[in-house]
């Protein structure tokens, strides 16, 4: 994402992104100089301008032509992260708990969602995490699993390459790039394939059959790789 995408991230319309990194430039700006120098048609400007001092992201400035200053890019982060953890507590809070124990075996798609739901699986596991993937996808989430061995998990790795994961047990044996299988805690299971592609697919669910499944699948890659001599703890 570039800047303007990641400020619409934050509740900002693309107009209202565009003048606050104008006013972060500027300084001080006009409607009428806000609206030169972003290219924005005057009256598109102004409203803007108006919902970006309602929306905390500019202030007004007071005098004989108003002037509009942006609020500094640090205290409109923090801003942000904090009315963010607000409404994330709210959430929390009111969101109703599921009537009826269910299970089911849920499609991941897009490299970004799955590995931002990988990363939350090793983050929740408390006390052990198995891992199958190459040495190259490790690299997304060595610092999951260095902060999973702090809290005292147990972590298996099973990698086709060599890893720098000092206190995990590593199995090294043959992987092809891009498949990947995570069970943790034996209760949470997600595998499936990935290429940083939209198109990336992997599946994933708490469904007790296909934990067991997969956890035969993984023990039978570490028996392949003792076999081969390619086990190493550190």
């Amino acid at each position: 994402m570039n800047l303007i995408e990641c400020l619409m991230k934050t509740g900002l319309t693309r107009h209202e992104s565009e003048l606050y990194v104008a006013l972060s430039r500027e300084g001080e700006l006009t409607g009428y100089e806000a609206a030169k120098v972003t290219g924005i048609p005057r009256a598109n400007a102004y409203q803007a301008l108006a919902a970006l001092v309602e929306k905390g992201g500019a202030f007004l400035v007071e005098g004989s032509v108003p002037r509009y200053t942006s609020v500094t890019v640090d205290e409109y982060c923090k801003n942000v992260l904090r009315h963010m953890e607000e409404v994330v507590e709210i959430i929390k809070k009111e969101c109703p708990q599921r009537r009826k124990p269910y299970e089911p075996y849920i499609t991941i798609t897009g490299f970004k969602h799955i590995l931002d739901k990988i990363k939350n699986i090793i983050d929740e596991a408390q006390e052990r995490v198995y891992i199958s993937m190459s040495d190259t996808e490790f690299t997304y989430i060595t610092d999951e699993i260095q902060n999973a061995l702090k809290r005292g998990v147990r972590v298996v790795a099973i990698a086709s390459g060599k890893l720098d994961i000092k206190g995990a047990i590593i199995h090294y044996t043959a992987k092809a790039p891009g498949q990947i299988r995570i069970i943790a805690d034996s209760a949470n299971v997600l595998t499936g394939s990935i290429s940083e592609s939209e198109q990336d697919t992997c599946l994933y669910s708490k469904n007790k059959p296909l934990v067991e499944l997969i956890k035969d699948s993984l023990k039978n890659e570490i028996k392949l790789s003792e076999l081969e001599g390619g086990k190493k703890n550190e």
